[in-house]
């Protein structure tokens, strides 16, 4: 639990600062397109869409690397962010859909820590 809360936090954090900084007056507000999300939801929700680059509605092996580094980089402990995205591939199609991602981060339909 301490992992995924350190990743959800730092996932968090940065993406407070990238909204705020994409905003001209450096206090833009974020665009919400489901009024019912949570903030972990718009959270994972940003983020599949940052490493989506091709708008393929799944995460493949080269779009994955970053992800990679950034948990090994920000999630604490260590030894959990090895084998974490391989953790998230549930039907093992070497690709990471969006509720993939949702359930691996902890993120249930209701948008609360499972």
């Amino acid at each position: 639990m301490e992992f995924i809360t350190s990743l959800l936090d730092a996932l968090t954090t940065d993406m407070v600062q990238a909204i705020n900084s994409a905003a001209p007056t450096g206090g833009g507000r974020f665009s919400e397109p489901d009024p019912s999300h949570t903030l972990e939801e718009r959270v994972v929700h940003w983020y599949f869409s940052q490493l989506d680059s091709n708008s393929s509605n799944d995460i493949n092996k080269r779009e994955m690397k970053p992800f990679k580094r950034y948990v090994k980089k920000k999630a604490k402990p260590k030894k959990c962010a090895r084998r974490f995205t391989d953790y998230c591939d549930l039907n093992k199609d070497k690709v990471i859909s969006l509720p993939e991602l949702k359930g691996c981060l902890g993120v249930s339909k209701e948008g609360r820590l499972v």
